[in-house]
């Protein structure tokens, strides 16, 4: 079965042969089947063929050798610019000597086809353990139980629990677009954005609670007063007993430590301390200096409950931000859209809706390329 990007090629071979008229009888029979049977391959073909009216391209196709148009073609070695339903090399029909290029025209798809796409191709949550070996979590899957040599897994609705004495440690990897939660051995909970690694030992050990956050982390700390939680980001530590806040170091060069209830205890590499009282955030620049300010907590979180404030964001920064919140790859024109702010709200099971405010805020127009999103 092809493909849609090979059909397209498919269709190119043999439109090249009938053009040159090496189709053989079964490939005729074949074409007139597929013209009267199938819409897609009907649709391209005529495509071609107003293409071929429009530069006479029948009457340069004596002096190309089909052969060698049909090996550069399956090789995959000539290539223009990428189209959005097929490859540069499904594209170009004719290469002539006086350097014309036939190509299909590009389809366009909406934009509730192409987060359909974005939804259908979602990544998926994966546990790796101290041995190499990977499970896979879906966020949206039923409630299940997984036996492992070193653990009992229960997995289902977006929600890791699990049973075991092992000690060494683990990775729990979320990807861009999806979110997930942890229980701990302790029974605190952990809800992890998008993009972000924990670290963590099934079994914590006798003195401290240890896990490793690189992302954004959001911690409910059970209490235990004799075996402090520690949370290690990549420029500084956090130590609770038991509490609630917000870890994010996204920004390699910022992160940030938002307290919602409880005390904690920051310290960065060089032995630097800040203590945060509920409403503060602390945040550590480069690894260096610590300053604390008030935060608003509703936006800081929300990203728990699916949704993203943004405001006045430049709009090469919301994309980056976008990227990660929704598992796709934002490419903006950074000529058109330098010096342009955005206001508004991403909410991660709306896509669309995210896609037409922008496109009426930014008077952006899409190119989608797979789960690419070119911003004109």
């Amino acid at each position: 079965m092809f493909t849609q990007l090979e059909t397209q090629e498919k269709i190119f071979q043999l439109y090249i042969q009938k053009l040159s008229g090496h189709l053989s009888p079964e490939e005729e029979i074949h074409v007139k089947t597929m013209l009267a049977e199938d819409a897609g391959f009907r649709d391209t073909w005529k495509a071609l063929e107003e293409q071929d009216r429009s530069i006479h391209a029948s009457d340069y196709i004596k002096d190309l050798d089909p052969e060698v148009a049909l090996q550069q073609l399956k090789s995959k070695r000539t290539r223009t610019r990428r189209l959005r339903i097929m490859s540069a090399a499904a594209a170009v029909l004719i290469l002539l000597s006086t350097g014309t290029y036939f190509m299909f025209p590009a389809k366009e798809i909406s934009i509730a086809e192409f987060a359909g796409q974005v939804e259908k191709n979602k990544q998926t949550i994966s546990l790796v353990m101290a041995n190499g070996q990977s499970v896979t979590l879906n966020q949206d899957s039923a409630a299940k139980t997984i036996q492992l040599n070193n653990a009992v897994l229960n997995a289902g609705n977006g929600t890791l629990a699990y049973n075991s004495l092992d000690t060494t440690e683990n990775t729990l990897l979320v990807p861009p677009g999806e979110t997930y939660k942890l229980i701990l051995s302790d029974g605190t909970e952990v809800r992890l954005n998008a993009s972000t690694r924990l670290r963590f030992p099934f079994q914590f050990g006798k003195a401290t609670r240890d896990v490793y956050v690189d992302g954004e982390a959001y911690f409910k700390v059970a209490k235990d007063a004799a075996h402090p939680f520690v949370v290690h980001l990549p420029l500084s530590n956090v130590t609770v007993l038991g509490t609630s806040f917000n870890v994010n170091t996204y920004n390699a060069t910022q992160e940030k430590t938002s307290l919602v209830e409880g005390s904690v205890i920051l310290q960065n590499h060089n032995s630097q301390q800040l203590a945060l009282k509920p409403g503060m955030q602390g945040i550590l620049a480069s690894g260096k200096t610590w300053s604390a300010n008030e935060f608003d907590e509703e936006e800081v979180l929300s990203w728990i409950n699916g949704v993203y404030y943004y405001h006045k964001m430049p709009l090469a920064e919301l994309t980056v931000i976008a990227s990660r919140f929704y598992g796709v790859k934002f490419m903006p024109d950074n000529d058109k859209f330098a010096g342009l702010t955005v206001t508004g709200v991403m909410e991660r099971a709306k896509l669309s809706e995210f896609l037409t405010d922008l496109k009426t805020t930014a008077n952006a127009d899409f190119h989608f390329e797979q789960q690419t999103i070119l911003l004109k």
